[in-house]
């Protein structure tokens, strides 16, 4: 038997320890889900209210914030709850962003002089926040999209020293 989306969010707050709030409400179901979001424990209710939430902007931010916690292999489920309209193929490129971000190293992606336009401003930022590669952040720093991923990556290579 299906559980409802305020079942379904009921147990989620019980076990985020949280009051669930107007379940018809956008916002307190939105609050849940948030703290739901910090408890590994409560994936499995998280993925039943997905398929049952029927705002499509609050189903995408949560599978959003969620991807980059979950193991690769896992994130076609998710991307999957989402449909097939924007929102799959945004959470799509998210999810292979997240694994450009999470490789050992992106300088030899570089070869390919196109290939930072096809990176949108989140990746790009991300890179110029975490990479530890000089390649990587000279790159952004000469040609980063924006003149904050400009800085960032600036910033970032003096830090480092390079």
């Amino acid at each position: 038997m299906q559980r409802s989306l305020a079942e379904v969010v009921g147990s989620l707050a019980d076990r985020c320890g949280t009051v669930p709030g107007d379940p018809a409400d956008e916002h307190d179901r939105w609050a849940v889900y948030r703290r739901a979001l910090a408890e590994p424990a409560c994936l499995p209710d998280l993925f039943d209210a997905v398929a049952l939430e029927p705002d499509s902007a609050l189903v995408l931010t949560v599978v959003l914030n969620l991807l980059g916690a979950l193991p690769a292999a896992d994130r076609p489920v998710w991307i999957g709850r989402l449909g097939t309209g924007d929102s799959r193929a945004h959470a799509t490129r998210r999810a292979r962003e997240l694994a450009v971000l999470q490789s050992g190293s992106v300088t030899e992606l570089l070869t390919d002089p196109s290939v930072q336009d096809l990176w949108s401003d989140w990746l790009q930022l991300g890179l110029a926040a975490a990479s530890p590669e000089p390649a990587v952040l000279g790159r952004l720093a000469d040609h980063g999209r924006t003149r904050r991923i400009r800085r960032l990556a600036t910033t970032r290579a003096r830090t480092l020293g390079r």
